[in-house]
C-alpha cells in the first residue's frame, strides 16, 4: 500500500463517493478500465487528467448540474501534479 499509484486511486475514489455516495467507486472504476485501459490500481498522476476528461463527460451525462460537474471535475484535477484544468467555479481556490 505504500505503491503512490494505490494512494492517487483511493483518493479519486474519496473525491466520487462525495458526488456519487456508495456508486463513486463503481462509477470510478469503469472509468478507469474502459478509457484508460489500466487497472484503476494502477491509477498514477499523470493518468488524472485524461480520468477528468472523461469523468466529466460521464458525469455531466448524469446531471444537468453543470456546477456539479465543475467541481467533481475540479477535485479531480487537484489530483495530478498540475494545476486544475477545470477550475471554473470557485470550489478548490487558487494556487
Amino acid at each position: 500500500m505504500a505503491h503512490s499509484s494505490t494512494s492517487v486511486y483511493i483518493q479519486a475514489v474519496g473525491v466520487s463517493k462525495e458526488f456519487l455516495g456508495p456508486a463513486g467507486e463503481r462509477f470510478l472504476r469503469r472509468q478507469i478500465i474502459t478509457h484508460l485501459n489500466i487497472e484503476p490500481e494502477a491509477l498514477q498522476k499523470q493518468d488524472v487528467r485524461p480520468l477528468v476528461d472523461w469523468v466529466r463527460l460521464t458525469f455531466a451525462l448524469l446531471t444537468d448540474d453543470s456546477e456539479h460537474v465543475d467541481a467533481f471535475a475540479d477535485r479531480l484535477s487537484a489530483l495530478s501534479d498540475s494545476k486544475p484544468q477545470y477550475a471554473r467555479t470557485s470550489h478548490g481556490g487558487s494556487r
